[in-house]
């Protein structure tokens, strides 16, 4: 999509009250970097685009077990990684199946090993069905391997 032909869609949707859901990847543009704050299920690049991890969600950092799901994060995203944008929360964040160097789905990955929980998976289902479905397929794992991080909290 041209700038100016972006551009004013931007504008009709504005003028109109509604809102723009553009799927913008970015996996052609080479691996983005992770800036060193955020926490397990947002965080910015180092060019300053914050991204949230769609579907999942993690504890927050002065939650039970957030300070470990946010090390996990940042562990996973080291060497760099890929984002496969479909909206814009409501804090102006990138909401993205994040895809690690390796190819691994980070979203998939922190859901099938405990890292993540469902809470916004049925709200949000309709923005992404197709990760919705491998979503569904990672917690079902998850709980009948292990209860995930948020198990051991009171």
């Amino acid at each position: 999509m041209t700038r100016s032909l972006l551009l004013a869609v931007l504008l009709v949707a504005g003028c109109s009250g509604g809102s723009v859901s553009l799927h913008t990847s970015v996996q052609s543009t080479g691996l983005l970097h992770a800036a060193a704050h955020g926490d397990g299920d947002s965080w910015k690049d180092t060019s300053g685009r914050e991204y949230r991890l769609g579907l999942v969600n993690t504890p927050e950092l002065s939650e039970c077990y957030g300070q470990t799901a946010s090390a996990e994060r940042k562990r996973l995203v080291r060497k760099g990684f890929r984002a496969d944008v479909y909206t814009t929360d409501s804090y102006g964040r990138s909401v993205a199946v994040v895809y690690l160097a390796d190819g691994t789905n980070l979203n998939v990955f922190l859901a099938r090993h405990g890292y993540a929980n469902a809470r916004y998976l049925t709200a949000f289902r309709h923005e992404n069905a197709s990760l919705a479905a491998e979503l569904d397929v990672a917690f079902a794992a998850a709980r009948r391997e292990h209860a995930g991080l948020w198990s051991a909290c009171p």
